[in-house]
């Protein structure tokens, strides 16, 4: 068949796939977890291209999400994780075979090539796929190895998951969120330079960036929800709601449970004319859908710009006067802050220094 025989696992072979497992324990960005996982099992199996998908079992089909996708020149290693991870697709007969067999890889000969995968996670259960082609016929100690490695890659996952995610419905949480909203802005301000930068003076791969939003969601009269039907069917509300933000927003958005019955969303590179109607689909999917027991449940949302300029807690002031405003005027329904300081209806802060600027200017030139 041509092709290549594994290299036998030396002592070095080892040492590199531990060094990677350590540096793996060290690891705390999910991207990166997902990425340091991916490089370093290619590496040691000496992949040309490898796959990492998310795994979701259902009572009709057994279907997986692409993670991210790696791929390598034989000298360098590269990972793009660009994918949604929301274009869920069946499994082939090799996959479906390694999630539910007896030891959780399976490994098939194409043309010059092996295909190998690995299941991460409990037999019957497992959480993701690991899929690599190589020129190499991997022995079993090779896999055997690799497995043991994922494993690490499994419970630091699952460290990831227990420090940042919310225990209820596996948003992530308060915690996060400042280093988050940090990053937020400074990509808004990335945005901002790009665009302000002479088209002649752009780079080939300089693309023009929309702007950044913070969004907040409330979900109208939950008080008068866990009264009326208990906290095990407000316990289910948020956990549905939870679920129709996953599927209403892009995997790369940021979905956070604040507190209590209040979300937040980071929308990155949306332009200004789209973002109404997307927070808006998002409130009409709530109004749409039946609630156990509960029926119809409402939500309100505000949102705000981010602009680099402004400080962390004034961008999410806006946010939530923008979310007070739907409130106070009807509930269910999506405002934003610049819109509704246009409009006269909530009036823009200006720090006092700032306001003492404005008030030179304006003598200056009224």
């Amino acid at each position: 068949m041509g092709t290549l025989t594994a290299p036998s696992l030396t002592p070095e072979r080892l040492t590199d796939l531990l060094a990677g497992a350590e540096l793996l324990s060290r690891t705390r960005d999910l991207r990166e977890i997902y990425r340091h996982a991916a490089e370093v099992a290619m590496r040691f199996l000496q992949g040309s291209y490898g796959l990492l998908f998310s795994v979701r079992f259902t009572s009709a089909d057994l279907c997986v999400g692409l993670l991210g996708l790696c791929v390598s020149d034989g000298a360098e290693t590269s990972w793009d994780d660009s994918c949604d991870n929301q274009s869920w697709l069946p499994v082939d007969p090799l996959i479906a075979e390694c999630l539910h067999g007896d030891f959780g890889h399976g490994i098939r000969a194409e043309g010059d090539r092996w295909r190998l995968v690995f299941a991460v996670g409990a037999l019957g259960q497992a959480r993701w796929v690991l899929e690599i082609h190589s020129p190499h016929q991997p022995t079993s100690a090779d896999c055997q190895a690799l497995s043991l490695f994922l494993r690490c890659f499994e419970n630091q996952h699952q460290a990831w998951e227990y420090a940042n995610l919310d225990t209820l419905t596996r948003l992530l949480n308060r915690k996060t969120f400042d280093d988050d909203f940090e990053r937020l802005i400074a990509a808004a301000e990335l945005a901002e330079k790009a665009n302000l930068m002479p088209r002649e003076r752009r780079l080939p791969d300089h693309q023009i960036s929309q702007p950044c939003w913070l969004g907040v969601v409330d979900i109208d009269h939950f008080k008068r929800i866990n009264d009326n039907f208990g906290h095990l069917f407000g316990d289910e509300v948020l956990l549905r709601i939870a679920d129709l933000m996953r599927l209403s927003f892009r995997n790369q958005d940021k979905l956070f449970r604040f507190g209590g019955e209040e979300f937040v969303v980071m929308l990155r590179n949306v332009g200004e004319d789209d973002v109404l109607g997307i927070f808006d689909r998002f409130r009409q999917a709530v109004e749409d859908h039946d609630f156990p027991r509960v029926g119809q449940v409402r939500c309100s949302v505000g949102f705000a710009r981010i602009d680099p300029r402004i400080s962390p807690a004034e961008l999410l002031g806006r946010a939530d006067e923008a979310l007070y405003y739907s409130k106070d005027h009807g509930r269910n329904q999506v405002n934003g802050f610049d819109e509704l300081v246009m409009r006269g209806q909530l009036r823009l802060t200006i720090p006092a220094g700032q306001a003492e600027i404005q008030s030179d200017i304006d003598e200056i030139f009224l």
